[in-house]
């Protein structure tokens, strides 16, 4: 992996310091989340922080708190019309994960909530939405709010595999957000509360000194 230059590692640590600051009380109004969709998406898709992160710190996984959908039954994903398992906090309040079926579950569900604590890429790869039984990972989230919603341009005619599963979300709201703006609270939340941010941002202040 090439080495991060010291523009990219300062616009890096501005980044984190932001979330940190602005983000754990979940007091941001949407659009300010969704213009800020283009910073996640620089931090996860682009890999600027992991780049950052090995020419500080070296080869060792940035990790972060997680929770992800476990699929336990397959067959009855269909089952599913809506499911995220991505927690954040928002205007007060505390939410862990939503679910809705689409017929009475009696006994297990077909799919169920996990938590982790996890390498960057396993999180981003992992299944935090399922939508009318299509399964959504948070890249793929992060990707589309960025690339499609406004977030770093507005494409009205961008249509991936899993676009128009994620823009069925659009009727879902989670507490008082659209379930797409919870959806980017909650990877700017585990973001800040990761220990390695902390880790990243103390070495850098070191390296100040």
């Amino acid at each position: 992996m090439e080495v991060a230059s010291p523009d990219l590692i300062k616009v890096v640590r501005e980044d984190l310091q932001y979330l940190i600051k602005d983000w754990p009380g979940g007091e941001l109004h949407d659009d300010e989340i969704r213009r800020s969709s283009t910073v996640l998406r620089r931090l996860f898709t682009y890999r600027d922080l992991i780049k950052v992160w090995v020419t500080v710190l070296g080869k060792k996984d940035f990790l972060v708190p997680t929770s992800f959908i476990r699929i336990d039954e397959i067959g009855r994903i269909g089952e599913v019309d809506f499911a995220s398992s991505s927690p954040a906090q928002s205007v007060g309040m505390k939410i862990f994960a939503a679910m809705v079926f689409n017929k009475i579950q009696e006994g297990a569900t077909p799919i169920s909530i996990q938590t982790e604590v996890a390498p960057l890429k396993r999180y981003l790869n992992q299944t935090a939405c399922v939508i009318s039984g299509a399964v959504i990972t948070r890249d793929e989230l992060v990707q589309f709010v960025a690339n499609k919603l406004g977030g770093s341009h507005f494409d009205e005619d961008r249509q991936k595999p899993q676009d128009r599963s994620i823009e069925a979300m659009s009727q879902y709201s989670i507490g008082s957000r659209p379930a797409l703006i919870h959806e980017m609270l909650s990877c700017g939340q585990v973001l800040a509360s990761s220990n390695s941010t902390i880790e990243l941002l103390d070495a850098l202040e070191k390296l100040d000194g």
